[in-house]
């Protein structure tokens, strides 16, 4: 599902994309926020997952990581 990504989605993870380059992708609508999940390449070591809710009547971000950001992320996996 392509959608694009906010400049304040951009500007949130501007600290991962300098490292790893713009790899946000668009998962889908959550509790009325629009989700944008951090991709991390293939061969990197990293810890729990980043994921952005953006709510676009406001235009603001929150970056959730952690427990909670997988909890996100289970909602858009089909089993």
């Amino acid at each position: 599902m392509n959608k694009t990504i906010p400049e304040s989605v951009i500007e949130e993870a501007k600290g991962l994309i300098n490292i790893y380059g713009n790899n946000l992708e668009y998962m889908g609508e959550y509790k009325g926020f629009d989700v944008y999940k951090f991709k991390f390449p293939k061969d990197s070591e990293t810890g729990f997952p980043y994921v952005y809710l953006h709510d676009s009547s406001k235009d603001t971000v929150m970056e959730i990581t952690g427990f909670d950001a997988l909890d996100i992320i289970d909602e858009f996996v089909q089993e």
